[in-house]
């Protein structure tokens, strides 16, 4: 199933044109996701439109498409972003791409057309809470895929990239992720071969390297002081005759980072002088070695997670709440007030002034356990919309403007 993210926003601008259904939202999409943050009066029927915005543009029925989405609401709903910030969401724990992209969805251009204060208030604590975790844990340190892994050996063979020139052979997803760290990480000069040039160029373009194709490897390994393989289907494409020329500089090291499964190169190239090969085997070791070491952090990053959905359920309950506290307190006090001045009629100013004080306290007084309890009351909850919604008739207050009743879905 794939969906365009310009496609969510159309229909998200669409459903907010309906008058009351449909007041922010936010999508989020990632490589192994595609997920919708909605504030909306109407939870269940926001869910019935998406869900068949999505079945009708995909085709899937809505019975197969059941199986493959799933539903948080309220608090569960801001846990879940907060973890797949944190990178606890992840196929690998920590995942260092996620952050990023939630912080896309947040600036994304269309958002700010979509979304709206309390939506950018989640998502910016969402932000908060993976930072925390990146930032007080181990969670995001070693590398935990094949790429990062390969990188950090060669790093620690290689020492610094200056001056080095590196051959990425495939222009596909490992090698294109590959070319990329190498670029971040200063290797100075980059060379691209592929099966098909045209995707080498784009590559290449991308990463300011140079283009080339297959034929002419023999030049090309040459040239390389560090090699990595990404070609499919290509078994033992470099052999140790290709590196006989270049090889035979006093001192000069090469690396060789073999990706690629069927091998690109022939496991003899390391009984070549001055080459060291390290292939998928030992790349797997150290990403296994990372994912353990990450595993371990989990516990504390959840704990740290758990921490700043509080402070945003807190925020979020106060927002509601805070606009009934502030009329149920002038209220009461205008009914002190008055009932004080009625009674002080004819006293003397100091009797006067003595009934005020007594009225005033004796209302903040009265206060005081209604007031917790509403702040308090979670609006996530049958309980807690009840006591927030029926505060306006108890206390004999005009009931605030609340487009936001049903919570986060």
């Amino acid at each position: 199933m794939h969906v365009e993210l310009d496609e969510v926003y159309d229909g998200l601008r669409r459903l907010q044109q309906i008058p009351g259904l449909l007041v922010e939202a936010i999508p989020l999409a990632t490589c192994g996701r595609m997920e919708v943050y909605c504030l909306s009066p109407h939870p269940r029927r926001v869910i019935r439109v998406l869900k068949g915005l999505v079945s009708a543009r995909t085709s899937i029925p809505h019975g197969e498409l059941e199986a493959h989405t799933y539903l948080y609401r309220g608090e569960e709903a801001a846990r879940h972003l907060f973890r797949v910030a944190a990178g606890l969401d992840s196929v690998v724990y920590g995942e260092a791409q996620i952050l990023g992209q939630v912080r896309e969805a947040m600036l994304h251009p269309s958002s700010a057309e979509t979304g709206g204060g309390f939506l950018m208030r989640l998502f910016q604590s969402a932000l908060t809470a993976g930072k925390r975790v990146r930032s007080e844990t181990s969670i995001g340190r070693g590398a935990a895929s094949v790429a990062g892994a390969a990188l950090c050996l060669l790093e620690a063979q290689a020492g610094t990239f200056e001056g080095k020139t590196a051959l990425v052979l495939g222009a596909g997803d490992t090698g294109a992720l590959v070319a990329r760290l190498l670029r971040k990480h200063g290797m100075s000069r980059i060379l691209v071969a592929n099966r098909t040039l045209g995707r080498a160029e784009e590559l290449a373009t991308e990463v300011d390297g140079e283009a080339f194709d297959l034929s002419g490897l023999p030049d090309l390994v040459s040239r390389a002081d560090v090699l990595v393989g990404a070609v499919t289907g290509r078994d033992d494409l470099i052999t140790p005759e290709m590196f006989a020329s270049g090889a035979v500089s006093p001192g000069r090291r090469r690396y060789v980072i073999d990706l690629a499964h069927p091998r690109n190169f022939s496991p003899e190239i390391e009984d070549v002088d001055g080459v060291q090969l390290m292939d998928l085997a030992r790349i797997f070791e150290q990403v296994e070695e990372a994912k353990l070491a990450r595993q371990e952090q989990v516990p504390r990053a959840e704990i740290i997670v758990e921490a700043e959905v509080e402070n945003f359920i807190q925020w979020a309950r106060s927002r509601k709440s805070g606009p009934i506290l502030r009329a149920v307190r002038e209220q009461i006090l205008a009914l002190a007030h008055e009932e004080a001045e009625r009674r002080a009629r004819g006293k003397s100013p100091e009797e006067r002034e003595a009934l005020t004080r007594f009225a005033r306290s004796l209302a903040r007084t009265l206060l005081h356990a209604p007031t917790l309890a509403i702040r308090k009351a979670d609006p996530s909850t049958p309980e807690g919309r009840w006591l927030i919604d029926a505060a306006p008739s108890l206390f004999g207050i005009e009931a605030p403007d609340d487009s936001l009743k049903g919570g986060v879905l």
